[in-house]
C-alpha cells in the first residue's frame, strides 16, 4: 500500500490488516511501499491458507464462479477491497 494511502487510514508497515469486500474478508500483514501506486494495493500469489488467521487467503475477495472461456481459468486479477486494521 502506497505510505499516503496507509496513513489515511491510520496504518501503518507491518501491522496486521482486514483485506476486504462484500465476497469474504482476508487477515494480511501490511507492507507500506512508494513502489505501490496511491488507490491500489497488492498481494502476491503464495500464501498458504495454514499460515492464514482466518483461514482465508485473497482468493476469497474474488467470484468463485464467474470463470474465462479461455481453459475456465481466472477471468480477472483485480478486484475493489477496503483495507482496514485488524480486530486486536
Amino acid at each position: 500500500m502506497h505510505p499516503e494511502d496507509a496513513a489515511h487510514r491510520g496504518l501503518s508497515d507491518g501491522m496486521q490488516v482486514r483485506v476486504s469486500n462484500p465476497l469474504g474478508q482476508v487477515m494480511l500483514r501490511l507492507q507500506v511501499c512508494k513502489d505501490v501506486p496511491r488507490g491500489v494495493v497488492s498481494s502476491e500469489k503464495g500464501a498458504w491458507l495454514a499460515t492464514s488467521p482466518n483461514g482465508q487467503t485473497i482468493s476469497a475477495l474474488v467470484s468463485a464462479t464467474r470463470r474465462a472461456d479461455l481453459a475456465s481459468g481466472a477471468c480477472y486479477n483485480d478486484t475493489r477491497v477496503q483495507v482496514s486494521p485488524a480486530a486486536a
